[in-house]
């Protein structure tokens, strides 16, 4: 009797061991596939930190170069594909007045007198990697021609 006994127990150790292991197994598994998750977002923002810099870059070239317009860029980062979008908006300041936004460009320094023109871009940069992690982000970024 105690030989019968002696084997349930030991069974019962055995399969309850087998339990907290493989609990402890898919939770490892789990926390892997979370913080591979994890990498994969921080690096799809990293690349799509890089498209905003290149559209930041490609609004202060087409300042300098007096063309403001829109562009759509597409660049290989890393392992994503990076979606572009430089949009330009316009904004006339009067003294002592509000901004007053409307789509286009009227041309350098039409603000009204003792005001200025301040030329506004939006750029947004969509970022896709191969496993389907995506992550967008947005910017705006002011330039002014002060009226003398």
């Amino acid at each position: 009797m105690k030989k019968g006994i002696a084997l349930l127990v030991a069974l019962g150790t055995m399969i309850l061991i087998l339990i907290i292991g493989g609990l402890a197994i898919y939770l490892v598994t789990r926390a892997l596939n979370v913080t591979a998750g994890q990498k994969r977002y921080q690096t799809a923002f990293e690349a799509c930190e890089g498209g905003l810099e290149l559209g930041v870059l490609n609004a202060h070239n087409g300042f300098e170069a007096h063309t403001i317009g829109e562009a759509t860029l597409l660049k290989n980062i890393s392992n994503y594909r990076v979606h572009i979008y430089v949009r330009p908006l316009f904004a006339t300041t009067e003294a002592g007045a509000v901004i007053k936004f409307a789509r286009g460009y009227f041309g350098a320094g039409q603000g009204l007198a003792g005001g200025g023109a301040s030329y506004y871009y939006k750029i947004v940069a969509a970022s896709c990697g191969l496993a389907g992690d995506s992550v967008t982000t947005e910017t705006e970024i002011k330039r002014v021609i002060g009226i003398d």
